[in-house]
């Protein structure tokens, strides 16, 4: 076939694009339909906005748009997607596109990696796959961006899942009727055929795809591993796609994973990046950690003046910038002058002076920071205040005394804390004799209560220093108490031999715990490999009111008689980048065996390649002889507009719209 009939097939899926030529057994192109637009280079800005100065007013509009253009990046050329994540941008809303300058900007893409860069018009015609029930809306848009933009020859226009359909027919031969269940990103639909048609009429969809499972992992993940948060994210969609299965039944599968036996033999522990320290790390000594200490302070000093260095930069050419456009107003090129403001988004010659007066100032600062004497380091200062060695006396034989004093004030405080938990046991001696006393006393009172009618008489007890042994005896475990001075001691002690002694007891915990600390970069993926899927059987666990994927196929089958029932029935074909999930056919067949009416047979067939077989079904239509006859040509869209296309087995009913 000569090149230019050649027939360039698009399966513009809204999780994957794949692009190639009708005669090729792959596609060339496979990217993520997604693009993404990275931060502005704040430093060329300012060049360009420099250099936009002396150029004419035109080139510059011009030059910012191919700028624009540049910066985008879509498909295969984001360099670092798990980066730019949460800034991706997809033309599709579900399986609808709405978004029609993101999808300008991919066709831009798939056209310029297909060798049409530099071309006015696309000279190949396009199968390209839609949503089911496509609105006229999107057709529309669809016709006149391929049309109008790329002057392409003609487009037809299909349902991926059927097209997979078609695909798996080959291997077929003579089967009409089916019941296909098209797995998408967004939606799961229901899809009877019957006679090589499909009834749009009795199509259900499910609106929990790809998407949602995905994103259900990513939620529950988060909730168990919420420090991990930027770790987990890039890791969910090759933990759904390659670890997680249907499970066969799901409450039975529930109560395995309760038990710790079957836990712990098909738990699945992923090990995050993380950067032991090693026990030779954290064994450093005094003189090392210090050396540490001012190596780290030098980087760091030197990445601030770096920084500063950078800045000053800009600020200088900043200044230039600015002093420019107050010559073109002292120069009275007002229009130039205008022009400049307005690009620099400065609102007016005040706000231009206030401006230049704060650049000034700041790179005067700067400068007079730079030029005066260095301030001493706080951490140096620190260590001046660290307490050292007396003359004459080995640091180590310091220490060591150091250690014996921290050691023998432990002892007291523990024995104190000893002796206070044993005065409230009742049955020691301490307690009895303090008991005594107290009742002694109580009874001395109560004697002269009676002697005096009943009125308390002070006895002058507590006027003579002899007395007071009697409290002393009452609270002879309460004297010796811990000071405040003893409590210092202690901390000073730490602090130095914490600071000197690095191979001490603290040292060597923090050791076993760096040792250890990799286990909590781990994260433990096993009920949820089971759980994620599941919403395609039970929508409810994310908080959906829709029915699941056994309900919906029971309530297609019974629009039928009980004939048709049956021949769709004996071919359940599943299709789409979610029917690879293991143990999917498994568990359709146990939910068919229960809703099927009793000894009745059925069957399930998978695709053989459930993520590329709508593509290689829309190369099969544009091979077949009359493919011609189910494309819309460019003379037919000038004359029925652009909600209008072909129909044929593979794509939706054309129904206008009512005009008013």
């Amino acid at each position: 076939m000569p090149a230019h009939k050649r027939v360039l097939v698009i399966d513009n899926g809204s999780y994957e694009c794949r692009v190639g030529w009708h005669d090729s057994k792959e596609p060339e192109l496979r990217f993520r339909n997604v693009l993404t637009k990275p931060r502005k280079d704040r430093k060329k800005d300012n060049n360009q906005a420099t250099d936009a100065l002396a150029l004419p007013a035109g080139t510059t509009a011009a030059q910012e748009e191919c700028k624009g253009n540049g910066e985008i990046q879509v498909g295969n050329d984001i360099i670092n997607i798990e980066a730019v994540r949460a800034h991706l941008k997809s033309p599709f809303e579900r399986n609808v596109i709405t978004n029609w300058n993101h999808q300008e900007q991919i066709f831009d893409y798939i056209f310029t990696k297909m060798g049409y860069e530099g071309k006015e018009s696309i000279a190949n015609p396009i199968v390209l796959t839609e949503a089911l029930a496509n609105p006229n809306i999107c057709r529309r848009q669809m016709s006149e961006l391929l049309f109008e933009c790329y002057r392409v020859p003609a487009v037809s226009y299909g349902i991926d899942a059927l097209y997979s359909w078609q695909q798996h027919q080959q291997q077929h031969k003579g089967v009409q009727d089916a019941l296909i269940l098209s797995f998408g990103y967004s939606t799961t639909h229901v899809i009877p055929v019957l006679n090589g048609r499909m009834q749009l009429e009795h199509v259900r969809r499910l609106n929990v795809g790809g998407f949602h499972i995905i994103n259900y992992l990513f939620r529950l993940m988060q909730m168990k591993y919420p420090v991990h948060l930027n770790a987990i994210t890039s890791r969910m969609e090759k933990l759904v796609h390659e670890h997680s299965h249907i499970a066969l039944d799901y409450q039975e599968e529930l109560l395995k994973w309760a038990q710790l036996d079957y836990y712990e033999a098909h738990i699945m522990k992923i090990q995050l990046p993380y950067n032991p320290v090693t026990a030779s790390n954290a064994l450093l000594t005094a003189e090392q950690k210090q050396e540490k200490r001012r190596e780290l302070a030098l980087r760091l000093l030197d990445i601030k003046n770096r920084r500063e260095r950078e800045k000053l930069q800009e600020d200088e050419e900043q200044l230039q910038l600015l002093r420019k456009l107050r010559l073109l107003y002292e120069q009275q090129k007002m229009q130039k002058f205008e022009r400049a403001l307005q690009q620099q988004q400065i609102s007016n010659l005040e706000e231009l002076d206030k401006l230049l007066t704060t650049v000034q100032s700041r790179i005067k600062r700067v400068k007079e920071r730079a030029s005066a004497p260095p301030r001493p380091s706080k951490q140096q200062d620190k260590l001046d205040k660290m307490p050292k060695p007396p003359e004459g006396v080995p640091q180590a034989q310091w220490l060591a005394e150091l250690r014996g004093k921290r050691e023998e004030l432990m002892r007291r405080k523990q024995a104190r804390q000893q002796q206070r938990t044993e005065q409230g046991k009742r049955h020691t001696h301490a307690a009895q004799e303090r008991m005594r006393i107290i009742s002694t006393l109580a009874a001395r009172s109560e004697k002269r209560r009676k002697v005096n009618n009943g009125d308390e008489e002070d006895d002058g007890f507590g006027m003579n220093d002899n007395d007071w042994d009697v409290y002393k005896r009452i609270n002879r475990y309460n004297d010796d108490s811990d000071s405040d001075a003893e409590n210092e001691q202690l901390l000073e002690f730490e602090k130095i031999l914490n600071h000197y002694d690095a191979n001490g007891d603290d040292a060597q915990n923090a050791a076993m715990q760096a040792l250890n600390a990799a286990e909590n970069y781990q994260l433990h993926f096993g009920v949820e490999a089971i759980r994620v899927p599941e919403i395609l059987f039970q929508p409810s666990m994310i908080g959906c009111s829709e029915a699941g994927l056994a309900e919906l196929i029971a309530f297609v089958l019974k629009l039928f008689p009980a004939e048709e029932q049956q021949r769709l029935a004996d071919h359940v074909y599943l299709t789409g980048s979610c029917a690879q999930f293991r143990g999917l056919k498994a568990r359709l067949a146990k939910e068919m065996m229960e809703l099927r009416p009793f000894k009745s047979s059925f069957a399930i067939y998978e695709s053989q390649d459930p993520a590329l077989s709508a593509w290689l079904g829309a190369c099969l239509q544009a091979r077949v002889p009359n493919f011609s006859e189910v494309l819309t040509t460019r003379s037919q869209y000038e004359e029925q507009g652009g909600e209008y296309f072909k129909e044929h087995r593979a794509s939706n009913s054309y129904y206008p719209t009512p005009k008013d």
